[in-house]
């Protein structure tokens, strides 16, 4: 099959770095996944997903670096579009959190960067597989389980800090001779968000890709793939506020008393 096309992967092989699909199976043959499970290989850091990785936190600073560079009392062009997009973002995720009056303490604080961070990472990642020659970081598997395991185990660390060893009642269940079945239960459920939470996403993600190949490859260049392309828009959002609002549901529910 034929290599995709990878604009910043092309040049950083005319730059003489191993970068691009080629690579990136080369590292890991058919059988040695487990073999190089702990072993870093240049070939990972500078897979396409890893490259569009990199370029999507760049542009998250730079923009960040432009919209701040000048705190205008009266906001306008990119200050305009951050004190927009973080007001969204706080507004959502205050509404989405318990009330700190019913809380030890006010998780806000410890829950808002990471998930503008989501909301940012992961809608540039989206919109960035629309462009041609660009990939999707985010339609592959490793992205979004890496962005799935921050949360899975900062909704951990944010219960215990809460609640301290009380945090186990959450795994018990309100019927105390059926906390045994319920412990059991629960950590299955706990182990079944980590796959639906980096699954719906890469899944989405990597679907959209797959339709615009296949068009391509069957209808041709330019008109086929736009109705893909268009959907690809409303998905691309849609992703992302699935992810940030489940992260925001697990934080939520780490944090309440065990009912």
């Amino acid at each position: 099959m034929t290599e995709p096309l990878y604009l910043l992967c092309l040049l950083l092989q005319k730059l003489g770095l191993p970068s691009g699909e080629h690579f990136y199976v080369h590292a890991h043959p058919e059988g040695s996944l487990f073999a190089d499970l702990f072993r870093l290989k240049l070939e990972y850091l500078v897979a396409p997903h890893m490259v569009y990785g990199y370029l999507t936190l760049a542009i998250i600073l730079v923009l960040t670096f432009l919209g701040a560079r000048r705190g205008e009392f009266i906001p306008s062009g990119l200050q305009n579009f951050w004190e927009f997009v973080m007001e969204t973002l706080y507004n959502f995720t205050r509404e989405n959190l318990p009330d700190p009056k019913h809380l030890k303490r006010d998780v806000f604080p410890l829950v808002f960067p990471l998930i503008v961070y989501f909301a940012l990472f992961i809608g540039i990642s989206n919109f960035m597989g629309l462009i041609p020659g660009f990939a999707c970081p985010t339609a592959n598997i490793n992205v979004t389980l890496g962005l799935t395991l921050i949360t899975i185990v900062y909704y951990h660390i944010l219960g215990i800090w809460f609640h301290g060893p009380g945090y186990i009642k959450h795994f018990l269940g309100p019927i105390k001779w059926l906390a045994p079945l319920m412990f059991f239960i629960e950590v299955f459920s706990h182990l079944g968000r980590i796959i639906s939470l980096s699954v719906r996403l890469f899944a989405n993600m990597y679907s959209k890709e797959l339709l615009v190949g296949i068009l391509l490859f069957l209808a041709g260049k330019y008109l086929a793939p736009l109705p893909i392309l268009l959907l690809g828009v409303i998905v691309a959002f849609v992703q992302m506020l699935i992810f940030i609002a489940l992260s925001l549901a697990y934080f939520a529910g780490a944090v309440e008393e065990a009912h």
